[in-house]
């Protein structure tokens, strides 16, 4: 997320679990001041996102982005949202 920022994009999060559980989690893990935005997930969302990052194939299709795999819990050897990057950068937005 430092990475995508420093590059002038804008962060949002959003997930299932709704608003308030997505501003828990970044705030547990020390994301906010990354984070531009918090949201239930909501395929009318707005602002419209360029990029997402996300598990569910059809927003990724949608949207454009990076498919991942569903979270289920913390994983040291985690690389996802690190090939989320690449391809950014692959696109030439990083």
């Amino acid at each position: 997320m430092q990475r995508i920022k420093a590059a002038g994009h804008n962060v949002y999060v959003w997930s299932a679990g709704g608003k308030s559980y997505v501003e828990r989690v970044v705030n547990t893990h020390g994301l906010a001041e990354w984070v531009d935005g918090c949201f239930d997930k909501d395929a009318r969302v707005e602002p419209r996102p360029d990029f997402i990052v996300d598990d569910d194939w059809y927003l990724v299709e949608k949207y454009g982005g990076h498919l991942v795999s569903q979270y289920k819990a913390v994983d040291d050897s985690d690389r996802e949202l690190l090939n989320a990057t690449e391809r950014l950068a692959d696109l030439g937005f990083l």
